[in-house]
């Protein structure tokens, strides 16, 4: 995988590349201060045993603590030392957990753990019980252990090494939490660049390219004890991602069709329920009959599929309406193609069946704001409707408005901002309504160059 960054004025723009593919993208500033794996030092200010959890104050903001730890005994007023689950979303609290984690790049460390387990996709049973072994002698159980599948087959002094620095790491959060009084933040887990990184699952990153010489060598440095970067490049160009021509990709993020490829297309609709995954066919020309015509359409338009819902982050319910097939066993395949994509994502998801019309139905797990919560807004024009009335409607209700003021004034002239593009139609609606009530009208419509400006993204 290859890593982009681009250190910008207003924020950094970041960007994750797989098979010359874009894969993920993102944009953070130093305003984006809560962060998934932050450690703090809390207080309690309420309990709500029915639920098991407690809004409690990180002094930056408040939280909301739920997690498979008992809130029996606690109490308002207690500290405690809690790790951010979840940023808050919108309105959202951000998910705090009592269950700590830090990660290394060989193991994650529990400090609140008791054993050392392994990740299932290491499945060599012979090295798990030798090292396991080794780490009880050496270590003994007093934390919890989970040792990552990177760390398969390397040695085991480089991964005690890994665990010692854990151990120190955790020794200054515990020196940390006790010095002061107010609620603050003890130790950051990972910065938004690293948690992008993390996010995408890399095995080692293959290029880490960046315009700035000083943020460059600050991510080797703190990536270096996690995760292998075999090239890191400094390009110097205040633009990098027009330089490397991803800006226009990133632009087609905010579009509703994707093409794809063989006049396939896809439509993508977000809404606050869910959201929607059109598979269109086009005059896409396959000669294998409807049932596998059908299939190969929907195994092409699922890797583009799958790649959106990355790339938008897209998260909740997610539908996506594929051609109808009839055969239960091409149902099945389709379900484990998706299902293999999604194992590529960061994140929890599960794909259900298909039903009779061709929809699937995916659930993804939601810990932020999808891409147009984040970097878009309602339009001033529509309120965020996304269409606007006809012309007949708008200056019919115009000439209402218009006839009831020459009614009640002897008003004849009038200037009035019109929130349409002026071209023939709307020209003769505004002279049939200036001839039928004898008044001037002095417009200003909206002026199409200023909405064909391109933007940096």
């Amino acid at each position: 995988m290859d890593f982009i960054i681009e250190k910008g004025k207003a924020f950094d723009k970041l960007a994750c590349i797989s098979d010359e593919k874009l894969i993920r993208v993102d944009f953070v500033s130093s305003s984006d201060s809560i962060t998934e794996g932050n450690i703090y030092r809390s207080t309690v200010k309420k309990i709500n045993q029915n639920l098991n959890s407690a809004i409690v104050d990180l002094g930056i903001c408040e939280g909301y603590l739920q997690d498979n730890y008992s809130l029996v005994g606690l109490k308002k007023g207690d500290e405690l030392l809690l790790q951010v689950k979840r940023p808050g979303i919108k309105n959202k609290m951000p998910k705090l957990t009592r269950e700590l984690s830090l990660m290394g790049r060989y193991c994650v460390m529990f400090p609140y753990g008791k054993d050392i387990n392994f990740s299932n996709r290491i499945e060599d049973d012979s090295w798990k019980l030798e090292l396991k072994a080794y780490l009880k002698q050496s270590i003994g159980t007093s934390v919890g252990i989970v040792i990552r599948t990177l760390a398969y087959n390397v040695s085991e002094n480089e991964i005690k090494s890994d665990i010692d620095r854990l151990f120190d790491i955790w020794n200054e959060i515990e020196k940390q939490s006790k010095l002061g009084l107010n609620n603050k933040l003890i130790y950051t887990q990972y910065d938004p660049i690293e948690q992008f990184i993390f996010k995408s699952n890399p095995e080692s990153i293959d290029k880490l390219i960046c315009n700035d010489k000083q943020l460059l060598k600050h991510i080797e440095n703190s990536l270096k004890s996690k995760i292998q970067i075999i090239a890191p490049t400094f390009i110097d160009t205040e633009f990098l991602f027009d330089y490397l021509k991803l800006t226009s990709q990133i632009r087609n993020l905010f579009q509703k069709k994707v093409e794809v490829n063989n006049n396939i297309s896809l439509f993508v609709e977000s809404t606050e329920a869910c959201h929607i995954i059109d598979v269109n066919s086009g005059n896409a020309n396959y000669k294998l009959g409807f049932e596998k015509n059908a299939l190969e359409i929907n195994l092409i338009a699922a890797d583009e599929a799958v790649r959106q819902i990355l790339l938008r982050d897209l998260s909740g319910i997610i539908l996506i309406d594929f051609m109808d097939m009839k055969e239960n066993q091409n149902k099945i395949k389709l379900i484990n193609k998706v299902t293999e994509l999604l194992k590529k994502d960061g994140k929890k998801s599960s794909v259900t069946s298909i039903t009779e019309l061709g929809i699937m139905q995916i659930i993804r797990k939601r810990d932020k704001e999808n891409i147009y919560e984040r970097y878009t807004k309602s339009c001033p024009l529509c309120d965020g409707l996304g269409k606007v009335l006809t012309d007949e409607l708008y200056f019919n209700q115009l000439f209402i408005e218009l006839s009831n003021a020459t009614k009640h004034t002897n008003q004849k002239q009038f200037n009035i901002k019109i929130p349409y593009i002026l071209n023939e139609t709307t020209k003769q609606y505004l002279h049939d309504i200036e001839n039928e009530l004898k008044i001037t009208i002095e417009a200003e419509f909206i002026d199409v160059k200023n909405l064909t400006l391109k933007a940096h993204f």
